[in-house]
């Protein structure tokens, strides 16, 4: 498989075609033959890798760092809304989770890097990919974890066979889906944000059920019904909707749970990038550090094609209802855009970075990759909050110019990879 058939296989949400249209193939420009150099041909930097290392390996730990650190405070939070819950407890929750998952998607990129995991992280299943999948596990089926309108009895949350545990909340984790997400930021936003943002204060009130027995197994997988039983279904729907919200030391509990989950998870990957001891830290002082450093800048690459291009900005550019968003009940399309790449921008301009480095070589195209990324930041924070539920002509004139930076973005730092020595797969798509 080549590198543009290889990257086209991780979108297939998007369809084959769309992609194509969108972006064009260039697999005359990947295959043609690299020209002999010149007099005139740019000479690679020669990198300091262990000091570009070490500078890495302090921004995921820093980063960490901040999302364990808010990720404290949200728990404390939700303590205070669990013993008084009131419209202000539960909005100092719902921003404190904000902070928390911007400082987390600015090093979530991290997790493919290269590392090595201990024989004992893969006998417990605590891998960097599994804790990652178990903290940024997105599109999700709210449905699975608590009640919808006209739904509510719907959910883990409504489950009466299953008792609510830490290790059973993790065991339904991915089920039978991996939309089916029970752990991780997206559970816990949607119980603190709701549908639509719409979440009541009063849902996390220690009252009993309003009715003596909640239905069992109301998982939103085993909702599914045969047409024949539609009209028995809607029928049932109607008469629980007047019941409102069940189960509230349920949702209490599970809730308290998440955030417990949260900040076991952020503790051990802050504990494994810290630099002096952290075993992921160790194994990059022992590594091939410029085959390690060409990692890093591919991730990368890797995170602003397949994570912002293809999952974040195209669904909005061509799908006239985009439904799989990473955010949709806190409503930040634009922040988690922005977070994202706030992240790469972060990482290529640390103090010892990959951009000081062109810079001292190659100004001119340090320079270009500088005003791109401004000129993205600048157009990615004027992106309207609710941008997805604009109509797709509106949505399009507001996402086309910012598909288009990208584009110049990605494209411009492949070419700053070669001036510094790095050797990156060959770039799979273009805007030509």
């Amino acid at each position: 498989m080549n590198d543009t058939s290889a990257f086209i296989a991780l979108l297939p949400r998007l369809g084959r075609g769309l992609l194509l249209a969108v972006l064009g193939l260039t697999l005359s420009a990947c295959e043609r033959a690299p020209e002999a150099p010149t007099a005139d041909t740019p000479q690679p930097a020669t990198l300091n890798a262990p000091r570009l290392l070490a500078a890495t390996n302090i921004y995921a730990y820093t980063q960490l760092s901040e999302a364990l650190n808010q990720a404290q405070i949200l728990d404390g939070l939700i303590t205070s809304l669990l013993h008084h819950p009131n419209p202000l407890s539960l909005e100092e929750a719902q921003n404190t989770w904000l902070k928390a998952y911007r400082a987390y998607l600015q090093v979530s990129f991290f997790q493919p890097m290269p590392h090595l995991e201990k024989p004992q992280y893969h006998a417990e299943a605590d891998t960097y990919a599994i804790i990652h999948q178990q903290l940024d596990s997105w599109p999700i089926e709210a449905g699975y974890i608590d009640y919808l309108p006209h739904y509510p009895l719907s959910g883990i949350i409504n489950d009466m066979t299953l008792k609510i545990t830490e290790q059973n909340i993790l065991q339904q984790h991915g089920f039978s889906d991996e939309r089916f997400a029970s752990v991780g930021f997206h559970p816990m936003e949607f119980l603190l944000f709701g549908v639509a943002g719409k979440r009541s204060a009063k849902d996390f009130v220690p009252q009993e059920n309003s009715i003596e027995t909640v239905g069992a197994d109301m998982h939103l997988h085993e909702q599914e019904h045969d047409q024949e039983h539609g009209q028995e279904q809607t029928a049932l729907t109607e008469q629980e909707a007047e019941l409102g919200p069940q189960n509230h030391q349920r949702r209490r509990e599970f809730l308290r749970i998440l955030s417990a989950l949260m900040v076991k998870s952020l503790q051990k990957l802050a504990d494994r990038w810290e630099p002096a001891h952290g075993y992921y830290a160790k194994q990059w002082r022992q590594a091939q550090q410029l085959e390690v450093l060409q990692r890093v800048y591919q991730v990368s690459m890797d995170t602003l094609q397949v994570q912002l291009l293809a999952r974040h900005i195209l669904p909005l550019l061509h799908h006239p209802q985009v439904d799989d968003r990473r955010s949709p009940f806190a409503n930040q399309d634009g922040d988690n855009m922005l977070a994202v790449l706030q992240g790469i921008e972060n990482l290529f301009y640390l103090e010892d970075g990959f951009m000081q480095e062109l810079k001292r070589h190659h100004a001119d195209s340090a320079d270009k990759i500088t005003a791109q990324f401004k000129r993205l930041m600048r157009d990615l924070k004027k992106l309207p909050v609710a941008v997805a539920q604009q109509p797709l002509p509106a949505r399009q004139k507001i996402i086309a110019p910012i598909q288009q930076e990208l584009i110049k973005l990605i494209e411009n730092l492949y070419l700053g990879a070669p001036l510094l020595g790095l050797q990156l797969e060959a770039l799979p798509v273009s805007s030509n």
